[in-house]
């Protein structure tokens, strides 16, 4: 059938691609009878499993590959952590998520999203990290390797990446950075108990990570190159400032880290260097999508926000064939797509797909 083409998202000169981009041929031999999937989606995040969900009932033959555990980036929250949503915005489908307060906590979110694969029945290969992406629109293969069963290849009509943005951290790339002592995730605060810590950062996570540490007993400065504080939970604010006041946290603003040394950090505060004990550092700046990844596929990314470039319309990339959804569509700008609004990428998706192929 003649396929037609929304209207082209984001444009990016700088990088041309054709509608259909060439790959090179397998390098995992195929077994005869390999079956092909109408859908394989990469990530097991919430926007994953909402496209999983979305092609189960629409009938569609689908596959999800997920290199870590079912909603990974969620595991790696902060334990204990409450998300700023009510329940019914993170829930998927028609599921109800069933909480104890107003809203969620990671536990919770875990509990939920585990749930809702295991009672839907979704078709899961978790631990099997993607390798490659070869082929055209119709006719992908995707080779892989399996925490179990080593190597794997897998065909496909479509592709959906919903990997997310938290593949990387974001880096500072300054003298010590790559010490032991530094951290660019916050699970919990219980082994910093009389130590001096540094976190770097002024948004949510840096701030829920400082006030974390110094309940569990940390000397805590928090180094912010900004003047305000930016992007907090309302309920959370007031006790970071009630902190500072105090003198239990000490808040170095518009300053930046220029050096991490095993036993002191270097700040430039107010136009000069300040050197201060130190004995471990939260590096808590952000994170990143794995660039190299979507490029190693044929989508292309805007270098200044790592945002990938597709049809808003369709979620189709400028490959023909692969799509992309969930909070990975924003690059690193967090702050544009959380759960709340990228659940609703993957039934859409699924939706234009399946005009395309039934």
């Amino acid at each position: 059938m003649e396929r037609k083409r929304g209207k082209q998202g984001i444009l990016f000169r700088p990088f041309i691609l054709s509608s259909i981009r060439p790959f090179a041929l397998s390098s995992f031999p195929l077994s005869p009878g390999v079956p092909l999937y109408d859908i394989i989606i990469i990530g097991a995040g919430p926007a994953g499993l909402s496209a999983a969900y979305a092609a189960r009932n629409a009938g569609l033959n689908y596959l999800v590959i997920e290199r870590g555990c079912i909603v990974h980036t969620i595991y790696q929250f902060p334990t204990g952590m409450t998300f700023y949503s009510t329940p019914e915005l993170i829930s998927l489908g028609d599921v109800p998520m069933i909480v104890q307060s107003q809203k969620p906590t990671r536990e919770e979110a875990l509990n939920y999203y585990l749930k809702f694969v295991e009672t839907q029945h979704l078709n899961i290969h978790t631990y099997e990290e993607v390798r490659s992406v070869t082929g055209h629109d119709g006719d992908f293969t995707i080779q892989s390797i399996s925490q179990t069963t080593g190597e794997q290849a897998h065909r496909t009509r479509k592709v959906i990446i919903a990997t997310g943005a938290f593949d990387q951290a974001s880096t500072l790339n300054i003298p010590g950075e790559e010490l032991p002592k530094v951290h660019h995730y916050f699970k919990e605060a219980h082994p910093f108990f009389n130590r001096d810590v540094l976190v770097i950062g002024g948004k949510s996570s840096a701030v829920e990570t400082a006030l974390s540490l110094y309940r569990a007993g940390a000397r805590v400065t928090m180094s912010y190159r900004r003047s305000k504080f930016t992007g907090i939970k309302y309920w959370v604010f007031p006790d970071l400032e009630n902190r500072i006041k105090e003198g239990s946290i000490t808040a170095l603003m518009n300053s930046t880290t220029k050096e991490i040394r095993p036993a002191e950090v270097v700040l430039h505060v107010a136009g000069q260097d300040r050197t201060i004990p130190n004995d471990f550092v939260f590096c808590m700046i952000g994170h990143e999508p794995d660039v190299q990844f979507l490029n190693s596929v044929g989508v292309q990314v805007r270098p200044e926000d790592r945002r990938p470039i597709y049809n808003p319309d369709t979620f189709e990339t400028d490959t023909q064939g692969i799509y992309i959804i969930g909070v990975i569509t924003a690059g690193n700008v967090s702050s544009e797509t959380f759960i709340e609004n990228s659940r609703m990428h993957g039934p859409k998706v699924v939706e234009h797909i399946k005009s395309l192929i039934c």
